[in-house]
C-alpha cells in the first residue's frame, strides 16, 4: 500500500468568486461556497480560500506551504502574502512595499 499524496489535487482555475470556499472533492456535484475562513498558499504560484471545516479537512491531508485568517485584501489583485504578519496586504503600505521588497510573493 503506498501513502495517499500529500499534494492537493489541482483542478481548473477558479473565476475570481469573492471569498467563499473553494474546496470541491472529487465526490460532490460543486463547490462548498461557504464563507472563506482561511486563505491558504499551497506552493510558491497557488493559493485558495477555504471555511473552517474544510480547513481541518486540508490539515489532515494534504501539505501546504502558509495559511492566515482571510482577510479583506487576501483576493485583491497584486496583494502580497506577508509572512510575519499572517495575512495580505494589498502594497501601498510601508509593510506591504517592504515585504514586497525582500522578495515576498505577490499573488
Amino acid at each position: 500500500m503506498t501513502d495517499p499524496d500529500p499534494f492537493v489535487p489541482k483542478g481548473k482555475l477558479r473565476p475570481l468568486s469573492g471569498q467563499t470556499c473553494g474546496y470541491f472533492p472529487r465526490t460532490a456535484s460543486g463547490r462548498c461556497g461557504m464563507p472563506g475562513a482561511w486563505h491558504i498558499r499551497w506552493d510558491k504560484l497557488d493559493n485558495s480560500v477555504t471555511c473552517d471545516e474544510h480547513m481541518t479537512v486540508i490539515q489532515q491531508q494534504w501539505v501546504y506551504d502558509d495559511r492566515h485568517p482571510i482577510g479583506a485584501d487576501c483576493t485583491m489583485p497584486g496583494a502580497v502574502w506577508l509572512y510575519r504578519d499572517r495575512k495580505c496586504e494589498v502594497p501601498g503600505s510601508e509593510a506591504a512595499l517592504t515585504e514586497s521588497a525582500s522578495g515576498e510573493v505577490r499573488l
